[in-house]
């Protein structure tokens, strides 16, 4: 039985070291804001794939870290680019804007 938890702990130890080897220690953020000049209550989007922005377009601050950009989208499910990507540097706009997803990059 010993050996069977000895077992299982390492499985788990492997599972959580791939895991870490994989996502970012500290992936760029993109604080969405539903209010005008970006107030009320804020959203917070980390990690990778495509995230809605409906009814949070009243402003943003996306915050680069780990050489991961984000891209914006016309359309919701990250659809029609418009072409607007934040690559490597701290960006805030706190007015109105049309885009409805974002795709974080990994």
């Amino acid at each position: 039985m010993a050996t069977m938890g000895k077992l299982a702990a390492a499985a788990a130890l492997l599972v959580l070291l791939a895991v870490a080897l994989i996502v970012p220690a500290s992936a760029s953020t993109l604080t969405v804001f539903p209010g005008p000049g970006c107030s009320g209550r804020s959203k917070d989007i980390t990690g990778c794939g495509c995230f809605d922005l409906t009814g949070y377009q009243g402003g943003f601050h996306f915050v680069y870290t780990e050489e991961q950009e984000a891209v914006l989208y016309a359309d919701r499910h990250c659809k029609n680019s418009y072409g607007t990507r934040f690559l490597d540097e701290e960006t805030r706009y706190c007015r109105r804007f049309p885009f409805r997803s974002v795709e974080m990059v990994c």
